[in-house]
């Protein structure tokens, strides 16, 4: 252990790093959701507040994921308390931390997503509309539009987890009535989804090297 917890209890968060830092923003605690974002420095892993929130009203947001690039990191989708299935879209400057809004948003609201990125794009993928959502948007990373590859995947669900390599994006997991074994892969050259399998489960994570 790092010896250095987050400031406050927290899940259904999502996590995105720079070179630099990692970011832990959003999540639920009980009833309530929040807006914060603790900064992780990798350098001697301490843990601070950046000082810059999610800018959400109400209590703050829960249940969305993360994507980013070199220079800024990209909150997606979530729940705010109030309306149970956003859009919206925050952007944090790796620069100086601050948060803003890059001016578009996911295709749809919806919450409980999981995300995947290469190089050039960020993928949003799954989550919960309701019903579920097999929807996977894009984000260029060079002019911050959002728009829809045209492959989604096979099955639609939430509580899924995203990870990636170079290559390709892997979704796994995740809820549609009963949890989902399914392991789909986004081949990035082609944009096209392929399926693969693993074992039954939900509300899991991932990470890569």
């Amino acid at each position: 252990e790092p010896g250095n917890n987050l400031s406050q209890e927290r899940d259904f968060l999502a996590a995105l790093s720079s070179s630099s830092y990692g970011y832990f923003g959003g999540g639920a605690d009980g009833p309530f959701d929040k807006k914060t974002i603790d900064r992780l420095d990798f350098s001697n892993e301490t843990l601070s507040l950046p000082g810059n929130n999610l800018p959400q009203s109400g209590n703050g947001r829960s249940g969305l994921a993360a994507v980013s690039s070199s220079s800024y990191g990209y909150f997606g989708g979530g729940d705010d308390g109030s309306s149970p299935h956003l859009a919206t879209i925050d952007r944090i400057d790796f620069s100086n931390d601050t948060v803003s809004p890059p001016g578009n948003n996911l295709s749809q609201g919806r919450s409980r997503l999981a995300a995947t990125s290469s190089s050039s794009y960020g993928y949003f993928g799954g989550g919960q509309a309701p019903p579920g959502v097999d929807t996977i948007d894009r984000i260029d990373f060079s002019n911050e539009t959002i728009s829809l590859p045209g492959n989604n995947l096979p099955e639609a669900r939430s509580d899924l987890a995203g990870v990636s390599s170079s290559s390709y994006g892997y979704f796994a997991g995740g809820n549609n009535s009963s949890p989902k074994a399914d392991l789909d892969k986004l081949d990035f050259s082609n944009e096209t989804v392929l399926r693969r399998a693993s074992y039954f489960r939900r509300y899991l994570a991932a990470v890569s090297n």
